[in-house]
């Protein structure tokens, strides 16, 4: 059976420190990320999407974590908001990849997630020959956040590149499940999950991993929530 990643969308966020909440009243900001790799093997790098890492932050990610925890990526606004996957958006790809460079020679870089934009139609050559440029070696994934690209043509453009099609979730929109890599991304994105719902999505997971499939999943990230609880209750779930 293949891995099954449960987590956050980021870890640093001061409102969840404080009487039960994620971290210890007195922890210090520099050790939040020690304290979260300490319950959960991934986090997504939701920060990304605004900055990128120094060598020295990247460096620090991976002495503060162990040897199976693994990072996901989300690129880059510059990539996906900005150059809207055009040509140019490459750059920044590569860019990107440099600067994560050291998660990929310890193995420990999951997949990069390219979030693109809610008025981004679709564009099948734009999103053709961005795919067509993008490194093998590299695990990647996609959101859709306008319903014009939810077709069986797009679905079939990323079983070609081995791209994973994310299920991502909120309170306004369902996910799209469609599978179309040898991994399977999930954003679970709703202000609110009841154990029904939890149960059901741990079931899809199991019935992945049993695929071979491994799946990386990730729990919504706002500040005054608390995430952790559904991805505790995930991980107890599928028993991992």
């Amino acid at each position: 059976m293949a891995t099954i990643y449960i987590g956050l969308s980021g870890y640093s966020y001061k409102p969840w420190q404080g009487p039960d909440r994620f971290y210890p009243e007195k922890l210090k900001t520099a050790e939040f990320l020690r304290h979260y790799a300490s319950r959960y093997k991934t986090v997504e790098l939701d920060g990304l999407w605004y900055r990128l890492p120094s060598d020295k932050t990247v460096t620090s990610w991976l002495d503060q974590t162990g040897p199976d925890f693994v990072f996901a990526a989300k690129a880059h606004r510059q990539i996906t908001h900005l150059h809207r996957l055009k040509a140019d958006a490459h750059a920044y790809v590569r860019l990107m990849l440099e600067r994560l460079n050291p998660m990929v020679e310890r193995g420990r870089l999951g997949p990069v997630l390219l979030q693109l934009p809610p008025n981004l139609r679709r564009d099948d050559d734009r999103l053709r020959t961005f795919l067509e440029q993008l490194p093998s070696t590299v695990r990647w994934a996609i959101e859709f956040r306008h319903e014009s690209w939810h077709t069986t043509e797009i679905e079939d453009l990323l079983k070609h590149h081995t791209v994973s099609w994310a299920a991502a979730e909120t309170d306004d929109t369902p996910s799209q499940q469609r599978d179309t890599a040898n991994f399977w991304y999930v954003r679970l994105r709703r202000s609110h999950y009841d154990d029904d719902a939890l149960m059901t999505w741990a079931d899809r997971f199991l019935n992945m991993a049993g695929r071979g499939k491994d799946c990386f999943v990730y729990c919504k990230h706002e500040d005054e929530g608390s995430p952790w609880v559904w991805a505790d209750r995930l991980i107890e779930l599928v028993g991992r």
